[in-house]
């Protein structure tokens, strides 16, 4: 980690300025223009597949600015997640509003979760391993999700650095039985059954939430990193499944921001280890910004 991430630094918008001068933060302007194809076949590709893949939903205009903001956090050794204090990462998602209102319904809600990775082409290398993002039931009885989960690479991904496989739900018993959760819920009976996803930067991902999946291991053989990032969504009529939900058309605050971040980071360390200086950082941005939040989680009170 550099020095510069310090918990004053961070708080500042001059230092996220200065780190990437090329984006913005609290800017507005309109986001990027997504396509992403007819939706009743995705939709029936949900329900059977638990997944859609959809290439060439994201022009490189605006995937660029994103890919080399990325870059700069990995190589100044700053949390990745950090990428979500400028405008473009948020802007990116509310670009599949239209997507999202015709799988989740009008008035869906964003779930405080979010994520950025850089997988470098390296034999230690690794995406997160097998999961289902919920261990909960987050599906209708046909399969329509209740919550979805969106996944957008910014580089090409490929089997040598990391791209993401899925075990597909019409061939994972567990679907048929209705349940996620327990010791063996990533094991894989039949091998053949997975399914490696390569995907050139941006396509969209989006699973439901009860879908086994997991990014794979980087090699050395391997041209470039896999730079991505995810978001979760969930329909307006459910309880929440994760606070504070956030109306996904409204960029927050710059302050906002920084307590989302924070929450990322503090709730995902069982991911990632966390150094001391990280997890101090983190658990003031949430402790000041989310204090709420924060004293729920047991992070502490605010300061």
């Amino acid at each position: 980690m550099i020095a510069e991430l310090s918990a004053d630094n961070v708080q500042r918008r001059e230092f996220w300025a200065q780190l990437c001068p090329e984006m913005s933060i609290e800017t507005g302007g309109p986001g990027p223009s997504i396509a992403v194809g007819e939706l009743d076949t995705q939709l029936a590709n949900l329900k059977r597949e638990g997944y859609v893949q959809v290439p060439d939903a994201f022009p490189e205009a605006a995937i660029a600015p994103i890919r080399r903001t990325v870059s700069t956090l990995f190589r100044q050794g700053i949390p990745l997640p950090f990428a979500f204090v400028y405008d473009e990462l948020w802007l990116a998602f509310q670009g599949l509003s239209e997507f999202l209102a015709g799988v989740l319904g009008q008035g869906y809600q964003a779930l405080p979760d979010f994520w950025v990775w850089h997988v470098n082409p390296s034999d230690n290398a690794v995406g997160w391993g097998p999961h289902r993002d919920k261990l909960v039931n987050t599906l209708d009885d046909d399969n329509s999700p209740r919550t979805l989960t969106v996944w957008l690479p910014f580089t090409d991904a490929t089997p040598l650095n990391g791209c993401m496989y899925m075990l597909p739900a019409h061939l994972d018993d567990r679907f048929v039985e209705r349940r996620w959760d327990g010791p063996d819920n990533t094991l894989v009976r039949n091998l053949q059954d997975i399914r490696a996803l390569p995907a050139t930067a941006g396509t969209m991902f989006a699973w439901n939430q009860a879908v086994l999946h997991w990014g794979g291991r980087g090699s050395r053989l391997g041209a470039a990193p896999r730079i991505s990032a995810a978001f979760e969504f969930q329909r307006a009529d459910c309880a929440p499944y994760n606070s504070p939900l956030l109306e996904p058309g409204r960029t927050p605050t710059f302050t906002e921001r920084l307590g989302l971040i924070g929450k990322q980071v503090l709730q995902y360390r069982h991911m990632y280890p966390l150094t001391g200086d990280v997890e101090a950082v983190a658990t003031l941005l949430a402790q000041r910004y989310m204090p709420e939040v924060a004293a729920s989680a047991g992070v502490g009170a605010p300061i």
